[in-house]
């Protein structure tokens, strides 16, 4: 009995100390070098305040905006321009329009098409054309917003800037993102929308180097995108065909970068950005401010779509 007694123990005991060597003996799993949420909040605000000039820009030439974020989406199955109807009170649903078009004498399917294809250009003129003061009131709303989003990143970036002495910023790098950040914040100060688009376009690319200190994170090779599409814009309204050609063909470096770092389901999307790129550079024949506009949109919202 005291020899099986002593047996168990020692099985016991030689089971616990294989277990503790086998915990010992597994890999510890390392933190992702990734950039900290202030710098992320730094480069995010900067966004966002290029997206409001760039309504403030269209607002300015009558071009209507896409609402489709700010708006919830209507019901299924039915159009924003019946919605809208139901809410000045033409009807609370199908049938008790179906009931007034009857008492109207104008029941049929093809009257209430046309009468909401009517009410569908409507809608669109009204989207195109705001009143003068409307359109003040609008535009005026965005500087505001920008004015306060700006103040709000400022301090973003005096909270990255201890924590990147850590990770080896150096005092150069970070200097030459404050003056093309200061001199933004200016331009925003004098509403003075060309220099906004270049020297916040230049502050993205001096996130580059910054983002760069985190092996595993994208944001530099993103934000160098970025700046080709502002930039390459703000230069054609400068009648600088040649150097917005320059910056938009000088991406390669950051396409496959970026290739290395993402996830192979979203490699495609990798794709979607670089024939952007192409595809503004190939409208600069064309030598249209519209058309511009269009093809630096289509390359930033492709870059959203990379970042989510």
């Amino acid at each position: 009995m005291k020899l099986r007694k002593f047996l168990l123990i020692y099985v016991i005991l030689f089971l616990i100390l294989v277990g503790c060597k086998q915990n010992n003996n597994q890999p510890s799993i390392k933190p992702k070098d990734k950039a900290p949420e202030s710098l992320n909040s730094l480069a995010k605000g900067i966004d966002d305040i290029l997206k409001k000039v760039g309504d403030i820009e269209k607002l300015s030439l009558d071009i209507p905006l896409d609402e489709g974020e700010s708006k919830k989406q209507p019901e299924q199955g039915a159009s924003p321009e019946a919605n809208n109807q139901g809410q000045e009170g033409q009807g609370q649903g199908s049938g008790q329009d179906g009931e007034e078009e009857s008492k109207n004498g104008g029941g049929s399917q093809k009257e209430s098409g046309n009468q909401q294809g009517e009410a569908t250009q409507e809608a669109k003129d009204k989207n195109k054309a705001l009143s003068p003061d409307n359109k003040k009131e609008e535009i005026d709303k965005k500087w505001n917003e920008a004015e306060i989003k700006i103040e709000e990143i400022h301090p973003h970036w005096n909270s990255f800037e201890a924590e990147g002495q850590k990770k080896g910023l150096t005092k150069e790098t970070a200097d030459a993102f404050e003056s093309s950040f200061n001199k933004m914040t200016k331009s925003l100060e004098n509403r003075n929308i060309p220099e906004i688009y270049d020297y916040a376009s230049q502050a993205l690319l001096r996130l580059k180097p910054i983002y760069d200190l985190y092996t595993e994170d994208m944001g530099g090779d993103v934000s160098a995108i970025k700046y080709a599409a502002y930039q390459a814009y703000y230069r054609t309204g400068k009648g600088d065909l040649e150097g917005a050609s320059k910056v938009l063909t000088e991406r390669e470096a950051n396409i496959n970068q970026i290739r290395l770092k993402l996830k192979e389901d979203k490699k495609d999307r990798v794709d979607k950005v670089n024939l952007s790129l192409l595809d503004f550079k190939d409208s600069l024949v064309e030598n249209s401010r519209r058309l511009f506009m269009i093809k630096k949109d289509i390359i930033i919202n492709n870059l959203k779509e990379l970042e989510k």
